[in-house]
């Protein structure tokens, strides 16, 4: 699977036409990957740290359909 070029990622959001649902449209069947971090702590000391990682596509291209 090949990176979208920054260009066409502009193009779609920057398209007055363009609703939420060819937004999602695009990233399911370009990919997107997720990427965040919480850190709960009381009194200056960490307690919990959790790190989330998710990719998000269509199953076609994870499972890959013979193209």
């Amino acid at each position: 699977m090949s990176r979208p070029a920054r260009a066409d990622a502009r193009a779609l959001l920057e398209d007055q036409g363009a609703t939420v649902l060819d937004l999602v449209d695009n990233l399911l069947t370009k990919g997107v990957v997720l990427t965040g971090e919480i850190t709960l702590g009381l009194a200056g000391i960490d307690l919990v740290h959790v790190r989330l990682n998710a990719l998000l596509c269509a199953v076609d291209r994870l499972a890959g359909d013979g193209r």
